[in-house]
């Protein structure tokens, strides 16, 4: 059981929530970052049920952003962020194409990796590169939206494990996950 704060649930199914924050517990995450954080939702929850959590740094893009798939567009937010802003562990990274400009030698190192930002092939595939190399020894990357049909990060996955990535999935929801 975990404490939602009365947020809302959209965007994940049942359980997902649960899942991510069991699994970021697992590694004993001290530093996370969430490529995708939309409106902070979910480090919001992370930082209040992950007590081993001391920074957390979400990415997005301004609403100025045209996400490969247009679809998502619906889901961006003008205020990126918000519900985790008052945290004084959360950062925030507004970049035009969000982690498309980041590189490695930009960004510390990570216990955790949520990649749930835009789900395009070819953004998806970076986001899992460039998390693996930020990513600790012991730590873990988690993608949402895997064998979710309407976005690409399923065809991704299927390239990183045909490259030996030992992706799992998690039976009955849209996570799949790496740990290093």
């Amino acid at each position: 059981m975990i404490d939602w704060l009365g947020l809302h649930r959209e965007y994940l199914r049942p359980g997902e929530m649960e899942i991510m924050v069991d699994l970021v517990r697992s590694v004993d995450a001290k530093d996370m970052l969430e490529i995708g954080c939309r409106d902070g939702r979910t480090a919001r929850v992370m930082l209040t049920n992950v007590r081993s959590l001391r920074r957390y740094i979400g990415v997005d893009v301004p609403m100025s952003y045209q996400p490969a798939l247009e679809h998502q567009r619906r889901e961006m937010v003008p205020r990126p962020g918000f519900l985790a802003a008052t945290d004084g562990r959360f950062e925030l990274i507004i970049r035009e194409h969000g982690s498309l400009d980041l590189t490695p030698d930009e960004l510390p190192d990570f216990d955790a990796v949520f990649i749930d930002g835009d789900h395009s092939e070819a953004a998806v595939l970076h986001d899992s590169q460039l998390a693996a190399a930020i990513v600790r020894p012991q730590g873990i990357i988690i993608w949402h939206d895997a064998n979710n049909g309407s976005v690409e990060v399923t065809q991704v996955l299927d390239h990183l494990r045909a490259q030996n990535w030992p992706i799992e999935t998690v039976e009955g929801t849209w996570l799949a996950y790496r740990r290093r």
